[in-house]
């Protein structure tokens, strides 16, 4: 086995200054949008909830619940930001049974796409493998009678010997 050579320059001595710098931008930033994160946080916790809670292999279930949810949150961060961008106006928004029955009520959507999806992706490829596979049947019966059974046998031959 060769071993992979290590260069010695890149973003690996930069990564460590790049992620410190997002960080503290980040962080100036949070007084300015505290109203934003105030709503997002009370809004996005069934996003989080799924990503707590999903311990599957593929952990899908919080990109799904997350996109619905944020669906539904979009029109409030939208007035928030358009409208009266104050920690009042949040605080509103947060307390609204309208907002937050949206919000939540997408991202029970976004579970329902995570649960139901996958079955119906399923039975379409199985009817597609199905419908293929009578293509095919179709076509080599077609082939057996223009140039006969023994063309079919030689090339299963020749298929096995390839094999071994």
């Amino acid at each position: 086995m060769a071993k992979k050579a290590k260069s010695s320059g890149g973003k690996k001595g930069q990564a460590p200054a790049g992620k410190l710098f997002m960080t503290m931008a980040l962080l100036a930033l949070i007084p300015f949008s505290l109203p934003t994160m105030l709503l997002l946080f009370a809004g996005m916790l069934p996003t989080l909830v799924a990503a707590l809670t999903d311990r599957s292999a593929s952990r899908y279930a919080w990109i799904c619940v997350g996109g619905c949810n944020f669906a539904g949150l979009c029109p409030a961060v939208l007035n928030l930001w358009f409208g009266h961008h104050e920690i009042t106006y949040a605080l509103h928004l947060v307390t609204s049974v309208r907002v937050m029955l949206m919000s939540y009520l997408a991202a029970a959507g976004g579970w329902g796409l995570y649960f139901i999806a996958p079955p119906i992706v399923l039975t379409v490829m199985a009817a597609t493998s199905k419908r293929r596979a009578a293509v095919l049947t179709s076509q080599l019966k077609k082939l057996e009678e223009e140039w006969g059974a023994e063309v079919q046998q030689k090339a299963a031959m020749a298929v096995a010997a390839d094999e071994l």
